[in-house]
């Protein structure tokens, strides 16, 4: 069930969202030029998207940023990592991909100081992941995490130190070091982490849909991608 702190949270949040002055800062560059796929159940691609998965997503520099969607129900899950209680795997996905070229540089959305930060180095993990805790208001304090990083983004890293929206975050890594993905961001909005550092789960079952929505809601609307 969705902890009473994440109940809490979910109007504060959808509020500030509503009356924000401005706009959050560009995540990646060519963000409104990004290009949506998406997939069903199966994992196979069901429209914009050419090529084997999960390398078979791989952007080329100078190529459009491709962005795979939230709150989908995606077959590719399919190792050991993704094993359920009760024979039900996590298949739900509650952030979005942003695929790049690796290297490619990650800003900060918001400001924001970090909460935690670790290398998640198993197969079909995060790899290198970052946690940054925001309070854009008096009482309202969220998370954002960033996973599938280069190594190198972890470096001179602290807990509370302070990004401004705008600034560098880090960049992408290959999937010699993410995973084993081609290179994307994975970003999640968190209400609740649950008591969890450097680390937080970003694909659910799919019949813990309505409470897991409600502690990551939709990021779009952060990054002003309402449109995709």
């Amino acid at each position: 069930m969705m902890s009473v702190t994440a109940s809490k949270r979910l109007a504060a949040y959808h509020l500030w969202l509503a009356e924000r002055p401005e706009p959050s800062a560009g995540i990646m560059a060519g963000l409104q030029t990004a290009r949506p796929i998406r997939l069903d159940a199966e994992g196979l691609r069901a429209e914009g998207w050419e090529g084997d998965m999960p390398r078979g997503w791989a952007v080329q520099a100078g190529e459009p940023l491709r962005i795979g969607g939230y709150d989908e129900d995606r077959g590719i899950y399919d190792s050991d990592v993704f094993a359920g209680d009760g024979g039900e795997r996590r298949t739900l996905h509650l952030g979005i991909d942003l695929f790049a070229a690796a290297g490619s540089e990650v800003f900060a959305p918001l400001s924001g100081s970090v909460h935690s930060f670790q290398d998640n180095n198993n197969i079909k993990d995060y790899g290198p992941t970052v946690i940054v805790q925001h309070e854009p208001r008096p009482g309202l304090t969220f998370w954002t995490l960033y996973g599938h990083l280069s190594r190198d983004s972890l470096d001179g890293l602290f807990a509370g130190k302070v990004f401004n929206a705008g600034d560098r975050l880090a960049r992408l890594g290959d999937d010699s070091v993410n995973g084993g993905w081609s290179p994307h961001l994975h970003f999640q909005v968190i209400l609740d982490l649950g008591g969890r550092s450097g680390d937080f789960p970003g694909v659910f079952k799919r019949s813990e849909r309505d409470p897991w929505t409600q502690v990551c809601p939709d990021p779009r609307p952060l990054l002003g991608l309402t449109h995709l």
